[in-house]
């Protein structure tokens, strides 16, 4: 049985491929089986492309894509970057029954897909910067607090303390006290801007 023929965009290589030219018939149910069918994965846009069958070995099932993001951790021991797949949170997620249908998004997601831009807030590339790391996910699971405010204007980042400014439930009462205590002048010069907003003007 031939493998799928798949036009492989440059920078993509084949990880894992047990994905072939058949259709989901009586007597050919191993040919959907197990976690994964195709792997591809594109480092410089830090990107992989997971192909299942679910449910495993039922004909009635589907093709399901996953596509997810890369995340690079700095290994100072070796002195390089760990990088590993973001499974937790899909880029994007795509199912189909059709081996043709499956092909073509293939073939355009290997064309399209983003470079992935890291969200977390680092001090050099795959270096997480604490405590401004900590307080934007607390921004951004549970939204503005007291205490939160009072933590990044105290011992956050000039990029953190961006981020709470930009935020959507921000106040004319914590921009004002940015805009006298902020981290820096830029931090200071986008708070004086935001109070000069219709939003905020008294």
């Amino acid at each position: 049985m031939n493998l799928q023929p798949l036009r492989i965009e440059a920078g993509w290589t084949v990880k894992y491929n047990q994905l072939y030219e058949i259709e989901p018939v009586v007597g050919f149910e191993d040919y959907f089986d197990g976690s994964s069918l195709l792997m591809l994965e594109n480092y410089s846009r830090l990107k992989l492309i997971d192909v299942e069958w679910r449910p495993e070995r039922d004909l009635n099932g589907e093709y399901e894509v996953q596509v997810v993001n890369f995340i690079e951790n700095f290994n100072p021991k070796n002195n390089e970057f760990d990088i590993v797949p973001d499974w937790e949170d899909p880029f994007l997620t795509f199912t189909t029954k059709s081996r043709v249908k499956l092909v073509e998004k293939l073939e355009e997601l290997m064309r399209v897909l983003p470079v992935h831009k890291d969200p977390r807030i680092t001090s050099k590339r795959g270096i997480v910067s604490e405590p401004s790391e900590t307080y934007r996910l607390k921004l951004q699971d549970s939204g503005i607090s007291n205490e939160l405010v009072e933590n990044i204007l105290t011992n956050g980042n000039a990029e953190i303390q961006n981020l709470l400014l930009d935020h959507r439930d921000i106040t004319r009462k914590i921009i004002e006290r940015f805009a006298i205590n902020g981290l820096n002048k830029k931090v200071k010069n986008k708070a004086n801007q935001k109070l000069n907003n219709k939003r905020f003007k008294e």
